[in-house]
């Protein structure tokens, strides 16, 4: 059974996110396993102001590009407003290593649904790993998972003294010191979202789902405090059952077929418009086209743009001022049923199944394959 199969309010499935502390206390690093495990003070607390700064980042940039959530909230609450959080524990020492890489992910989920009683199959887990106070922490951040079955992100929680701040950036004060955005843009990972970089024409700082923070400070980009959701990111999200709302009863992978592809170079306008057909079983949305510039293995700064697919599945999509390099274009389509996907069969965020097209600059201008 999938997640479609379960109203958004149900809290089985694709209900709004449990946060987990996963915790490994000081306690036990030591051999004697009678000793309690150190519980983070105020960890619930914490963990509500990362939640609050999650829904306020998401909801306001998803709006800001036009893809405004129906949902009113992605997090189940307790009466008093605080998150909901289920605490694990595991059962190896931490000097045993077995903590440091993202490979139990599964291990984490299937005690909790055993301890809470909760069903395991089509969430979106977020699990903050406690291994003890810096210097000591997770390092290895990671997520993954799609609109269908659900998925995981692991991440370290931090005990350094301060306060989240809603109100901020992810990566302005106490946010950026806690790594707020390489949290949150792991969960992006949980809900399906791949890399995409940074545009700086935009002036908005770095892309949530772009490098680190200082990885986009080092390249010499401005406003690196600064960090938004760009308008592609925003798409894949709109109709994920977590931010639609809606109950979706069955989740089909739809047929797909890219019909009358054609890209065109203005050089009076120093643009570059593609526009074509969708062919599809089901509706979709919108077109999100990632621009590798030439180079696909620099993956946390692909560019990306978007547009809204028009009746009878036409598109067409506008690239202002073009790298003027040889590259690919992979070409994904949004369904109203939450998938995203290229070729209607790949739909995870590592493997989209993208529709490539190859584009080629020379001094007489780009050269476009079919």
């Amino acid at each position: 059974m999938h997640a479609g199969g379960c109203s958004r309010r149900d809290p089985r499935f694709f209900g709004p996110k449990r946060s987990k502390s996963w915790r490994q206390g000081s306690g036990a690093v030591r051999p004697n396993r009678l000793l309690r495990p150190i519980r983070p003070r105020d960890a619930k607390r914490r963990l509500t102001k990362i939640a609050d700064a999650t829904e306020k980042f998401f909801f306001t940039e998803m709006t800001r590009g036009g893809y405004p959530p129906n949902a009113k909230s992605l997090f189940r609450r307790e009466p008093d407003g605080t998150v909901e959080v289920l605490n694990v524990r595991g059962d190896m020492p931490l000097s045993s290593r077995s903590y440091e890489r993202p490979n139990y992910a599964q291990d984490v989920i299937k005690r909790a649904t055993r301890q809470y009683h909760v069903a395991e199959e089509g969430g979106v887990w977020w699990i903050f790993i406690y291994l003890g106070d810096r210097p000591v922490r997770f390092q290895d951040f990671a997520g993954t998972g799609d609109p269908r079955n659900g998925g995981w992100a692991m991440v370290n929680y931090d005990t350094i003294p301060g306060e989240i701040r809603p109100d901020l950036g992810l990566a302005e004060g106490f946010n950026g010191e806690c790594f707020l955005k390489g949290t949150i843009h792991e969960l992006g990972h949980a809900f399906g979202l791949p890399h995409v970089g940074p545009n700086s024409a935009l002036g908005l700082g770095n892309a949530l789902m772009g490098p680190t923070t200082a990885a986009y400070a080092q390249r010499g980009y401005p406003m690196a405090e600064h960090v938004y959701l760009t308008d592609s990111s925003a798409a894949m999200l709109w109709k994920h059952p977590i931010f639609s709302g809606s109950a979706v009863k069955a989740v089909h992978l739809p047929s797909v077929r890219l019909v009358d592809y054609r890209p065109v170079f203005n050089r009076d306008d120093d643009t570059v418009r593609i526009s074509g057909k969708l062919v599809s079983d089901q509706r979709a949305h919108s077109v999100v086209l990632i621009d590798d510039q030439g180079r696909p293995s620099d993956q946390y700064w692909v560019q990306s743009h978007t547009a809204r697919i028009g009746t009878g599945g036409v598109f067409e999509i506008r690239i202002n001022k073009p790298a003027k390099v040889s590259g690919h274009y992979r070409i994904l389509f949004c369904f109203e049923n939450g998938l995203v996907t290229g070729d209607g069969a790949h739909f995870t965020f590592d493997h989209l199944g993208e529709i490539r097209k190859t584009y080629t600059f020379r001094e007489a201008g780009f050269q476009f394959g079919d």
